[in-house]
């Protein structure tokens, strides 16, 4: 995300956004090369017309280079500030190094690498401790043998980032979900296992009514189902009330006017 005050910020920070400025500095690179050959082609073929078509999102992206790069000056004059820092670059291919530099010379022009702007700014020992085995020689030349053979565990900030998106779903769905008190599956006769809080809430609210109606029918002859409805919503207000630290009595009273409503617009006139 922007940085309004590059001298307050971290080296990740400032990093972080000059890595997504690249990117968007390359995108739009890549668009203006592409449909500037794309108008040459028209134009020789005397088609000056859809050639001027084109040339609004030629300068769209003009634009987006202009503003990449002048967005990117003053955190490379950040950089220069403060005497620099260090910096880390992972080779995308299978086995690839952890490198100081992408000058590093056992690497290529054609080489692809990812910006480990997490570790920006960070001492050089920890970059060796985390990049283990994958840490390049050349540009870590006094790494202790002992570290080089370790594990890497290095991540790049796009495979960093799917873990922190795996997170937070499995967040969300652990705020959706529910489960007995004593964290075993919440299992019901009439409802069978029930995941979520909001089934959960759902069937308490049926069983109730439904006990309530069967009651109104016959309750002798329905005595072990109006047992079971009633066993059921037991066990469902306590898995709320111990997922939400609330007393049975506060669930119960909560709940209530949502039975009477059902009651009263689905029960009620059954014979």
């Amino acid at each position: 995300m922007p940085i309004d005050d590059p001298t307050t910020a971290t080296p990740s920070e400032i990093d972080e956004e000059l890595a997504r400025l690249g990117i968007e500095h390359a995108k739009a690179t890549d668009t203006v090369n592409g449909l500037t050959a794309r108008v040459r082609r028209l134009v020789n073929d005397g088609m000056d017309e859809y050639a001027t078509e084109l040339q609004p999102r030629i300068e769209q992206a003009r634009q987006t280079i202009a503003e990449c790069e002048a967005a990117a000056r003053p955190l490379d004059a950040e950089f220069e500030r403060r005497g620099g820092w260090t910096r880390a670059w992972l080779v995308l291919n299978t086995g690839g190094h952890v490198h100081r530099t992408m000058q590093c010379r056992t690497c290529f022009p054609s080489t692809r690498f990812a910006w480990l702007t997490q570790l920006s700014g960070h001492d050089e020992t920890e970059i060796v401790e985390q990049a283990g085995k994958a840490a390049c020689t050349e540009c870590y030349p006094s790494a202790p043998v002992e570290v080089r053979n370790r594990p890497s565990r290095i991540k790049t900030p796009e495979q960093l980032a799917r873990e922190a998106e795996k997170a937070e779903r499995a967040k969300a769905k652990a705020a959706k979900a529910i489960t007995a008190p004593d964290g075993t599956p919440l299992r019901t006769n009439q409802y069978g296992q029930i995941d979520t809080e909001f089934t959960a809430r759902r069937s308490y609210i049926d069983a109730l009514s439904y006990a309530r109606l069967l009651t109104k029918r016959n309750v002798a002859f329905h005595r072990d189902t109006i047992a079971e409805y009633h066993k059921d919503a037991q066990l469902i207000l306590a898995a709320l009330a111990a997922k939400h630290g609330r007393t049975e009595d506060d669930l119960r009273a909560e709940l209530a006017p949502k039975v009477e409503a059902k009651w009263n617009r689905e029960h009620r006139n059954w014979s």
